[in-house]
């Protein structure tokens, strides 16, 4: 009785979890290439945070992203991020052939960039939501 419960129980929760909107985190492999390429796009663009250079950094964001959130609008609430304070990348996931998350320490805090392909380069695709200098 037990197994025919463990069985029920596991039954349901895969069915709540198949339309859980997370299909988008499906992990793509990625050659030792683009891996490279896209922690060289997250380092320079968390290092263009860390080192006061926030309108150079906004630069790397998608169209989309730039017109969500103006540079000056952006340059303003990172002001007071720790600048100098350097970010390093912990790692990165490929969720598609376009689309791509790093993750990144900065002190104390972590958080996780997205990265989309526009136009044959990856740049930052920022959230409406901005947290204290990396979207």
């Amino acid at each position: 009785m037990k197994t025919l419960v463990c069985l029920a129980l596991v039954a349901a929760v895969s069915a709540g979890c198949a339309g859980s909107g997370h299909e988008h985190h499906q992990h793509h492999s990625t050659t030792a290439d683009d891996t490279a390429q896209l922690r060289g796009t997250a380092t320079t663009y968390l290092g263009l945070l860390s080192g006061g250079d926030p309108t150079t950094a906004w630069g790397m964001w998608t169209p989309e992203a730039q017109q969500r959130q103006p540079r000056e609008v952006f340059a303003d609430r990172i002001a007071d991020c720790a600048p100098g304070v350097p970010y390093e990348v912990l790692g990165v996931v490929s969720d598609g052939p376009d689309l791509a998350r790093v993750s990144w320490r900065h002190g104390e805090h972590t958080g996780e960039l997205r990265l989309r392909l526009h136009e044959g380069h990856w740049r930052v695709d920022t959230s409406d939501t901005i947290a204290c200098g990396a979207p």
